[in-house]
């Protein structure tokens, strides 16, 4: 499966979602409650979120020190976003067809249909 998000206008490929991407993605979710816990500073999260934005896009990107941590936040949850987008698309297309399926029976029909 090929997983993409657009950085700077530029369509980045990301790489495939093998089982230490999914650990990677589950790391930087829980860096803010590593934060509240003490276990790390936010720099260090920071510097985590680079890092694994840096590992997924070919796009340069400024020195840690010098880049908008705004746009950082973004392209983390972009990249998240991306991974996660076909698994959740196919979910909600299950409910809509099972959703369609029950609409349709002549019962609920009949039950819509009264004023």
């Amino acid at each position: 499966m090929k997983y993409f998000i657009i950085v700077n206008g530029e369509t980045c490929t990301l790489p495939a979602r093998t089982l230490e991407m999914d650990e990677r993605i589950d790391m930087i979710r829980g860096l803010d409650r590593m934060i509240k816990a003490g276990e790390i500073t936010r720099r260090e999260a920071r510097q985590e979120q680079y890092s694994f934005v840096k590992d997924c896009i070919a796009e340069p990107m400024p020195p840690f020190e010098q880049m908008d941590m705004g746009d950082l936040e973004l392209n983390v949850s972009e990249i998240i976003a991306a991974y996660q987008r076909p698994a959740t698309q196919a979910k909600l297309e299950a409910a809509l067809s099972m959703l369609k399926h029950i609409v349709s029976r002549p019962d609920v029909q009949k039950m819509l249909s009264k004023p």
